[in-house]
């Protein structure tokens, strides 16, 4: 009898063991199973996000245009190198070099027409390298219009007795302003303290309907 109770007993215990296991998996099976989400991040969420974000633009450096240099070729100074040279062929002036030596007294004599055609005679005395007392004249015409031809042994200048003959060259000056053309320059030696000079040009035609051969001018030279 007790064998058959002991026997009965295993049995209850395991159906209640085999219905114990049966709830259990009854309520595991019903619970739904529990992933682990990640945060899903949509294309849209990143473009604002990067939308968001200040953006820093750097302004390009400006850089000054090259000046380009060009070298302007000096045209209007070579015009006027020709006009100051084609004015000096036509008029001749006077030389201004001064004597060699000791300078002493100088001055100047013309010639009377009185019709704008002169006869002028600059003179310098001085004492030459050697001690000997000269004198220098340089010869010029003045006018303000002129055509004359050369002239061979043209000019004469004569002083103390002493005589010295020069030529003369062309002038050609149309019109304008009173201009000054030199004639011829020599040197003479001083003999005395002073002494008259007398200088003649072979002019040879005529100015302002006044014809002329000869035209003289003289005056008193100062050692």
């Amino acid at each position: 009898m007790k064998k058959i109770i002991i026997a009965l007993s295993v049995v209850l215990a395991t159906l209640l063991g085999v219905l114990i296991y049966c709830i259990c998996a009854d309520k595991t099976a019903d619970q739904p199973e529990q992933r682990e989400t990640l945060p899903v991040t949509t294309a849209a969420e990143s473009v604002d996000e990067k939308e968001s974000e200040p953006v820093t633009t750097q302004k390009p450096t400006e850089t000054e245009p090259a000046t380009e240099t060009t070298r302007e070729e000096p045209t209007e100074l070579t015009e006027e190198m020709t006009e100051l040279t084609e004015e000096t062929t036509e008029e001749t002036t006077q030389e201004t070099t001064p004597p060699a030596g000791e300078a002493g007294n100088s001055g100047h004599f013309t010639s009377d027409t009185g019709t704008g055609l002169e006869l002028l005679v600059d003179w310098t005395t001085y004492t030459d390298e050697n001690g000997t007392d000269m004198v220098r004249f340089d010869i010029s015409i003045e006018s303000y219009s002129i055509y004359v031809g050369s002239r061979i042994n043209g000019l004469v200048i004569t002083m103390d007795g002493r005589t010295k003959k020069l030529d003369s060259g062309e002038i050609t000056y149309a019109s304008g302003p009173k201009k000054t053309f030199l004639l011829g320059s020599c040197t003479m030696e001083m003999l005395s303290e002073t002494a008259h000079a007398e200088v003649s040009w072979d002019f040879f035609g005529s100015y302002k309907d006044t014809p002329m051969d000869q035209i003289t001018a003289s005056g008193e030279v100062r050692r």
